[in-house]
């Protein structure tokens, strides 16, 4: 039956796969796109199954040729499918990676192969076509306007710089809206795509926040995955979200209380990330979360100091703030802490915790 829905679109595929191809044999060229195609494969399973998503066209369509992947979620809340867009983006960088062919290639010396990925959102019509059931394939086709958009925002993550996850502006506008989607954007990029006659707006990610990430990739994936994105960033050209992925993780991981022999390593990591990462607001946070967690390295002067340095460039960095004010209480600094909180009011006046801070400090 042929129905309107409102889907999120993700493409993604190998940036550059025609240049490689040139300096690879037509077997090794062909184990790539085996190895692409099985490691988006598992991903994508694996993620839909465990964040319930029914398939088969129910409530999304996925498939993937040559080297390219197609997504279509329009499971009723846009909401629910652009989060898992972005944590899907997110994930199959991770996974190609973590691939046996980017293995070797790291081992080799050489650039490791990267996905691009462009997300958008919009109005589809879904049906399935009578010559798709005369064929047997009952998976529907979608069709629509926003489809094109998608592909065409793809192709600008060639132009990325951070994450090579480009969005349009209605994934951004339902960022911004939401207040749940910690994700931060450079900034926008109009473009004029051929063929739509105007310009439209194209934002990279610069910072995702989302530690679901990391704990529901695949096992087959998972297994030293932290290992490979450590010697990743040791290699020349490293991509700077891996330098993040992989400095949330030691987030994590330090703020448990059970690592602190990674102390030390992470702030090193830290700081060779400022050299390779244009958006430093979110290292120079986890810099100040290092200091403020870590057991050896806890030096709450020295957390201030680097969440100052984040406000600096970025004076409306909400993580930032609210690590600012908590530090300044611990401090035993009342009234610059209530004046931070208030400064978080400022910007977003539903801040739960700065709300509750400011009254109890009026109280």
């Amino acid at each position: 039956m042929k129905e309107s829905v409102v889907a999120t679109i993700l493409f993604a595929d190998l940036v550059n796969s025609t240049e490689m191809s040139k300096n690879l044999t037509l077997h090794e060229y062909d184990d790539m796109i085996i190895d692409f195609q099985g490691t988006m494969y598992e991903i994508v399973s694996h993620h839909m199954a465990h964040f319930g998503y029914a398939g088969n066209g129910t409530d999304s369509y996925w498939s993937i040729a040559g080297d390219e992947l197609r997504l279509f979620l329009y499971s009723g809340s846009t909401l629910f499918d652009a989060r898992n867009a972005l944590i899907i983006a997110l994930k199959i960088k991770l996974g190609w990676l973590a691939s046996t062919f980017n293995d070797r290639i790291l081992k080799e010396g050489r650039i490791v192969s990267r996905i691009g990925v462009g997300i958008n959102c919009g109005k589809v019509i879904k049906d399935v076509r009578e010559w798709r059931v005369r064929m047997g394939e009952y998976c529907p086709a979608i069709e629509g306007y926003a489809i094109n958009v998608a592909k065409r925002i793809e192709s600008t993550s060639r132009d990325g710089t951070s994450y090579q996850i480009m969005v349009g502006d209605s994934i951004y506008r339902k960022c911004h809206e939401s207040g749940s989607l910690k994700v931060a954007f450079g900034q926008p990029r109009g473009l004029l795509f051929k063929g739509l006659g105007q310009k439209i707006p194209v934002y990279e990610i610069v910072s995702f926040i989302n530690f679901e990430i990391m704990s529901t990739m695949p096992e087959s994936l998972k297994e030293g995955l932290v290992e490979k994105m450590q010697y990743a960033v040791t290699q020349p050209m490293a991509d700077p979200w891996i330098f993040i992925t992989l400095l949330r993780e030691y987030v994590s991981l330090i703020s448990s209380g059970q690592y602190e022999y990674l102390e030390e390593h992470a702030v090193e990591v830290a700081e060779q990330a400022l050299e390779a990462v244009e958006y430093r607001p979110i290292i120079y946070n986890m810099l100040g979360r290092f200091h403020i967690h870590g057991k050896s390295i806890r030096n709450l002067d020295m957390a201030l100091q680097y969440f100052v340095q984040s406000l600096n460039l970025e004076p409306r960095n909400e993580a930032a703030l609210a690590y600012k004010a908590k530090i300044l209480e611990l401090k035993g600094k009342p009234d610059l802490a209530r004046q931070t909180y208030k400064e978080m009011l400022l910007h977003n006046p539903r801040h739960p915790e700065a709300r509750k801070k400011v009254e109890e400090y009026s109280a």
